[in-house]
């Protein structure tokens, strides 16, 4: 959990163009950035990234997961992510490397991390520990 709440829960975040605007994933505007969601606008993104990893608590099968299941939405709320990107941006990265990691090779994870829809949530900070 704790990479995902200090670097992704979620990147989260589904499937519109980059920092784009209007409804993103469990309705925050994808053009609101990641670090002025409210905790209500958290509580909406883990709740739409849980079932993505296997839902709250579950353990992932691979090790090196970036995202992983936070044990339970309270925790996902106070551990999301402070990042400077939008909210479309990540949750488009976290599209792009949840399906990688589940391949549980590296270099899938090295691959979707390298894809430019990941690179602004990278610099972002969001993927840290």
């Amino acid at each position: 959990m704790r990479r995902i709440a200090m670097g992704a829960a979620a990147l989260a975040v589904l499937a519109a163009a980059c920092g784009g605007s209007g409804d993103g994933p469990a309705g925050v505007d994808r053009s609101k950035r990641v670090s002025t969601v409210t905790d209500a606008e958290k509580a909406a993104l883990c709740d739409w990234l849980a079932p993505m990893v296997g839902g709250y608590g579950s353990t992932h099968p691979c090790p090196g997961a970036l995202i992983t299941a936070p044990p339970d939405k309270a925790t996902c709320i106070a551990e999301f992510p402070v990042c400077d990107v939008t909210v479309g941006a990540f949750a488009d990265c976290i599209a792009v490397v949840v399906p990688a990691q589940n391949t549980c090779t590296q270099m899938s994870l090295d691959d979707a991390l390298a894809n430019p829809v990941c690179s602004s949530s990278g610099r972002g900070n969001c993927f840290s520990q």
